[in-house]
């Protein structure tokens, strides 16, 4: 049996010959014949390969579950270490700490800023992002309408049913 790249060569060069004005009625009929029984053949490896991407996603959405628990395990477990190292008292340093053969146990102190009012901020700690409305702009490309910078792009996308 012909590949499709085949079929579709032996198909593009009998249109050449009927628009040379050959009648080729009967090798017509068996060429889109094999194209039917290899793209209905397509369709089904297609359709076995999407269940097995449906099998994944669930097995990702499962995992993805289980790992947000083991996260927030460990949180819980951090915030209780955490409650615990509070009651230490502080070393020479002034610092709460606890060394044992395996770990030492301590508080990082880090400083971030907390924006409470974004539009009371100088403009030089501000960050802007410029997007384009890509919605809207095809929207108005569809009506005809033109726009510099931009250009109305049509994708096609084969439906299987």
């Amino acid at each position: 049996m012909a590949t499709l790249y085949a079929l579709t060569g032996d198909l593009l060069q009998i249109q050449q010959m009927i628009e040379d004005g050959m009648d080729l009625g009967d090798t017509l009929e068996s060429v889109e014949l094999e194209i039917a029984d290899k793209l209905e053949g397509y369709a089904m490896v297609i359709k076995n390969i999407q269940s097995d991407i449906d099998g994944l996603k669930a097995e990702e959405k499962r995992l993805s579950e289980r790992r947000r628990s083991l996260e927030n395990s460990v949180k819980r477990m951090k915030e209780a270490m955490s409650s615990t190292l509070e009651l230490v008292e502080d070393d020479d340093k002034g610092k709460k700490r606890v060394k044992t053969d395996k770990f030492s146990f301590y508080f990082i102190e880090r400083a971030s800023a907390i924006v409470e009012d974004v539009n009371e901020l100088p403009i030089n700690f501000i960050k802007t992002e410029i997007k384009a409305d890509s919605k809207a702009l095809t929207e108005y490309l569809k009506l005809g309408n033109e726009v510099k910078g931009a250009t109305l792009k049509v994708n096609k996308s084969l439906s299987i049913r």
